[in-house]
């Protein structure tokens, strides 16, 4: 037991923070949740990272073709149509795309294009079916950008809400090419 006496001794305030320690983390608080916010807001407006996303549009066709005898090409077009869900506008200088089994042959659009926020860039994709058994349903879509500050390329995911195929343009392709090769 520690006596009244030892326990007047002690400074009741010690290991307490001074009022000038308080307001210091009080302001390094307030900063850090300013710096927070505004980190989240730059980010959804697209400063830092361009916000795009796809719908699908446009009819999907599949054609094949033999350039050389005995070698088909299976080329599928899908339509897309890209939209700027960010707050500034981009400048695309590049589509690009790839997934398994499948290999991106043109966008069919003329580039560099500026999309400004809210509107939407139109692609008819033109990709060839390289293997059947590995290629997925749809190519999955990248775009370079140009902004003053440099180059960034991002993925173009599908906007919420899409539903995905359950039977698309490159099960109907394969299929296709399948009855015409006699398999």
């Amino acid at each position: 037991m520690i006596s009244n006496h030892v326990l007047a001794q002690w400074d009741s305030k010690a290991g307490a923070l001074t009022p000038r320690d308080r307001r210091r983390f009080a302001v390094a608080g307030c900063v850090g949740l300013v710096l927070v916010v505004a980190g989240l807001v730059a980010w959804n407006s697209g400063v830092v990272v361009p916000r795009l996303s796809a719908l699908r549009g446009g009819e999907q066709m599949d054609e094949l073709r033999e350039d050389r005898p005995g070698w088909p090409e299976l080329l599928v077009k899908e339509g897309r149509v890209v939209i700027n869900d960010g707050h500034l506008p981009v400048t695309v200088t590049a589509v690009s795309g790839a997934s398994p089994g499948l290999a991106l042959r043109s966008a069919g659009v003329h580039l560099p294009q500026v999309i400004e926020p809210g509107e939407t860039l139109p692609l008819t994709l033109a990709y060839t079916v390289t293997d059947c058994g590995t290629a997925s349903e749809t190519i999955d879509l990248r775009i370079r950008v140009e902004r003053w500050w440099g180059t960034a390329e991002v993925g173009v995911p599908f906007a919420e809400g899409e539903s995905p195929w359950i039977r698309g343009p490159v099960t109907s392709a394969c299929e296709f090419a399948e009855s015409r090769m006699g398999r």
